[in-house]
């Protein structure tokens, strides 16, 4: 329901739905879940690299506590307060995107140039997917009386969204550019955009996306070993066949907390990207199944805050944040089981990395702000 069509309706803030409770919970129960395998998967690691097994594990904690923040602030504050600053926000993501880019204030690490160091590394790009969100949904939000003419909605919308993606792209950091657009094609679909547009713009994005994807030696060889699964070269492969090995070891109820062997310097990123994998070898089918019902409830219940939010502006912000946390969740366990090629994209909620967490928490505290509200007519306040 868009707020154009509720000229009979009064809005108010009432009472808090059920969905809130739900979306808390969860967000909680997946909060733990990554605290506790962080802690698993990464004291061998810290062991090695950094002669502490308890540094990551620390780190992680420092950043729970920050996005925990995150989480309460945004669950306070109106959306539609966030909503009136993103220029402001869209500007400061493409600031900090340009930042790391600049020799000796961004961190290469691995070949691709995405972090800063201010105290803590911090990732711009985990920030702009939620920044990214709001900002569109705020100019569909005010241009929806021309909502059908897409040239109002092309200026300048999209020529910071462009923006963004360049800036991303030259990290390099491909993954994170797709998804971002995912959700934006989500986002135009939902907030009722004509299809014909919205076509138009997927098919250009498409093709400009699959000739980036091929520029790189790296990306090709992904491809390459993703659809050659039975090849054991490259180490895209081995990151996969490491990550079936956990979760097969893992079998139905796991090797125990603690004990997985995968850990050890066998499977790369393991507290990180293939995260999902440890879990399997230490809780089995289980532990990988609770964790996949989480997400499945979190999209469910985030899509019934986007049904009930108050207006259009809601209802846009919440599927854009619904979708964003789910389809990270989908790539990162699709990866993990040797679905989808090798990407990058870490785990919402439980892999190892502030920044990620915060963006995740922070957008499920703008979530939980949504669904406090609900529509009620005249005549069921009187009541």
């Amino acid at each position: 329901m868009s707020e154009h069509d509720l000229e009979n309706k009064k809005i108010n803030f009432i009472k808090i739905n059920i969905e809130y409770y739900f979306i808390f919970i969860i967000t909680a129960l997946l909060l733990v879940v990554g605290m506790v395998m962080v802690s698993s998967a990464s004291m061998s690691f810290g062991e090695s690299y950094k002669s502490d097994a308890f540094y990551f594990i620390r780190r992680q904690m420092i950043w729970s506590a920050i996005s925990i923040t995150a989480l309460l602030v945004l669950n306070k504050i109106d959306y539609h307060k966030i909503a009136k600053i993103s220029n402001f926000l869209i500007l400061i993501a493409i600031g900090l995107l340009a930042l790391v880019l600049i020799p000796g204030i961004g961190v290469e690490i691995g070949g691709a140039r995405r972090w800063f160091i201010f105290i803590f590394s911090v990732q711009p790009s985990e920030l702009a997917k939620i920044i990214v969100i709001i900002y569109l949904s705020d100019i569909l939000h005010k241009k929806y009386r021309n909502i059908y003419q897409i040239k109002s909605i092309l200026f300048p919308a999209f020529i910071f969204l462009l923006i963004i993606t360049f800036l991303i792209f030259m990290e390099p950091d491909y993954s994170t550019a797709i998804i971002i657009w995912i959700v934006i094609f989500i986002i135009l679909f939902i907030g009722e955009v004509r299809f014909k547009h919205i076509a138009g713009i997927m098919i250009t994005w498409g093709i400009f996306a699959v000739g980036y994807l091929f520029l790189e030696s790296y990306r090709r060889e992904r491809i390459i070993a993703f659809l050659n699964q039975n090849s054991e070269a490259g180490s895209s492969n081995f990151q996969v066949n490491q990550s079936l090995i956990a979760l097969g070891s893992g079998n139905i109820f796991g090797l125990g907390l603690g004990n997985s062997m995968q850990k050890y310097s066998y499977l790369p990123e393991a507290n990180t990207d293939f995260i999902f994998s440890i879990i399997g070898e230490e809780f089995g089918l289980i532990g990988t199944l609770f964790v996949v019902t989480l997400f499945v409830l979190f999209a469910f219940f985030g899509i019934r805050i986007a049904m009930k939010a108050k207006d259009y502006l809601g209802r846009l912000i919440a599927v854009g944040i619904t979708s964003l946390i789910v389809i990270q969740a989908i790539m990162n366990i699709s990866v993990s089981i040797g679905l989808f090629p090798v990407t990058g994209i870490t785990l919402p909620f439980i892999s190892l990395g502030g920044s990620s967490l915060v963006t995740t928490m922070a957008g499920a505290g703008i979530l939980l702000n949504i669904s406090k509200y609900k529509i009620i007519s005249s005549s069921e306040e009187n009541e």
